[in-house]
């Protein structure tokens, strides 16, 4: 996309830009800054409102905003030169990620534009390295119990907080879901914090144990993630969906053969609450701020609940 301007000379603009053609009613550029030739994504935005859009520095690129005699623009740029793949990659994505029937108006546009950025935002300042196999298990079995949720209704996608390190998986009005998930035999659930089964301030809190095995003929994480996204009626939906997977990261560039094919064996409920097994903030000795620990789940049989009882609260 930047090729065509290399061939333009330099001049006294802070910015050398090219219009990416008719594609919506925002003017999108593509260019490079005058001052050291860094390139960059530039938004025209002179008439808009773009106040939702938060500037950042993370990940070798920058999103800021400048002015010069074509009006207020708003610039991601890539600060890092070795990290110009990434940088490509993500403008992209930002591009494909514009409305493009023309018949978004330059408010929903910026939104979706908002939206994305926050999205990559959260990707590129959590995602130090390639995602370890547990994590994409983990984010497989999230979304098992996400395709269960949006069969309830497409407004329960709006309870998955995980993707916004939200304390529990999945919280609504009271309501919490802690999922736990398991790949091939084993018996233990992991439990990474001193709160996360903790039910101070909820009306309910449940751990769904996912149990999936790997299976050639399965189903992979982005696999999972489409199904889920074919269950929503909206684009709107959809594209909070795909929001909400980056900010969990998950790259929009992984494809089928990104981590394990599984199949899903099933899913056991069990409420927490009374004797349930756990480990809580006030049950530790002061001194001790943070701990992990592993359930039996056979210890777990007597707090055994069905789907429906434990997914009831999130349609309330």
């Amino acid at each position: 996309m930047w090729n065509a301007l290399g061939a333009v000379a330099p001049g006294e603009r802070l910015y050398r830009t090219r219009r990416l053609g008719p594609r919506s009613r925002l003017d999108l550029r593509v260019g490079y800054r005058e001052t050291d030739g860094a390139p960059c994504l530039v938004v025209v935005a002179d008439g808009v409102d773009t106040s939702s859009i938060t500037a950042f520095e993370t990940g070798g690129l920058r999103l800021g905003r400048a002015r010069d005699e074509t009006g207020t623009l708003l610039v991601l740029s890539l600060e890092e030169p070795g990290r110009r793949d990434l940088f490509a990659q993500v403008c992209a994505d930002l591009i494909r990620s514009v409305p493009g029937d023309g018949l978004a108006s330059a408010d929903e546009i910026v939104r979706a534009l908002a939206e994305r950025l926050g999205a990559w935002r959260a990707f590129l300042r959590d995602r130090t390295g390639a995602m370890q196999r547990h994590e994409i298990v983990g984010i497989a079995g999230e979304l098992v119990v996400l395709a269960r949720l949006c069969e309830a209704g497409p407004e329960t996608l709006g309870c998955w907080r995980s993707p916004d390190d939200g304390l529990h998986d999945f919280e609504r009005n009271g309501w919490a879901l802690e999922v736990k998930t398991s790949l091939g035999p084993g018996g233990r659930l992991h439990v990474y914090s001193l709160d996360q089964l903790d039910d101070d301030g909820l009306a309910e809190l449940h751990v769904a144990h996912v149990r999936l095995a790997e299976d050639p003929a399965g189903a992979g994480v982005v696999a999972l993630a489409a199904g889920a996204e074919r269950l929503l009626p909206t684009e709107r939906s959809r594209r909070e969906l795909r929001n909400a997977l980056l900010r969990r990261g998950l790259s929009p560039e992984a494809d089928d053969t990104f981590g394990p094919a599984m199949r899903v064996l099933g899913i056991d409920y069990y409420r927490v609450r009374g004797t349930f097994p756990r480990l809580r903030r006030r049950d530790v000795p002061a001194g001790v701020v943070e701990a992990s620990y592993q359930l039996e789940t056979r210890s777990l049989v007597p707090h055994a609940e069905t789907e429906a009882e434990a997914l009831v609260g999130v349609t309330r």
